[in-house]
């Protein structure tokens, strides 16, 4: 997590090659069936998006902020903020189905699965490590989108120019997001304790640091 109010201007070759990315296909495995889905780039900000799409993810990550568990955030967002907090350097949606334009009109409580962005961790000469933060949608939880959009995040950053990737703060009592990184090569670099007052857990909780090359 980086500084929401301040964010960080992306390198160079971020600004060249976002436009250029095209979607990604991948199937979700689950139970015996194959579910098509489809991750939309996104460099053109949230007004590239239809707004239904933009406040569904805004609600959704209000949700998770009230839930207190993942995210440090203690308040929720206004929707601009939200807006050009995600999609303002640049991020992914992941939906149902093997189109190859977001549309308006979709059900997006059914179709959308989850969000992430690609930002740097660090300005100026460091900006070539990055960072970045996740969304599963409610309804989507459970069938493997975590692992879709993760393997996804590794075929951008490179592309966009990253060479390193630094996951701040995954909290030491989520073992679905740790086991996610640990099975796409990322390790633990360090630990920072008792980071965070959680909503599930009456004990400050360990904060681990996750890096991983890109290239």
């Amino acid at each position: 997590m980086e500084n929401t109010d301040a964010p960080i201007a992306p390198p160079d070759t971020h600004v060249q090659n976002a436009p250029r990315l095209q979607p990604r296909h991948a199937l979700l495995k689950k139970n015996g069936q194959n579910t098509p889905v489809t991750l939309y780039p996104i460099s053109r900000g949230a007004s590239s998006l239809p707004q239904g799409l933009v406040e569904f993810l805004w609600r959704e990550f209000n949700a998770e902020i009230e839930r207190g568990s993942t995210y440090p955030m203690d308040a929720t967002f206004p929707l601009e903020k939200f807006a050009e907090y995600w999609f303002g350097t640049f991020a992914v949606v992941a939906l149902t189905g093997e189109e190859e334009e977001i549309r308006e009109g979709r059900d997006w409580d059914r179709e959308c699965l989850g969000t992430f962005y690609i930002k740097p961790n660090y300005p100026g000469r460091c900006s070539h490590v990055c960072n970045g933060g996740f969304i599963t949608t409610t309804a989507a939880r459970g069938k493997g989108v975590g692992s879709v959009m993760g393997e996804t995040y590794l075929e951008y950053a490179p592309k966009l120019g990253y060479k390193y990737s630094v996951f701040n703060l995954v909290f030491a009592n989520n073992p679905a997001s740790i086991k996610i990184w640990e099975n796409l090569g990322f390790n633990i670099i360090g630990r920072v304790p008792g980071a965070a007052q959680l909503a599930n857990s009456e004990e400050p909780v360990d904060a681990l640091i996750f890096g991983r090359k890109l290239v």
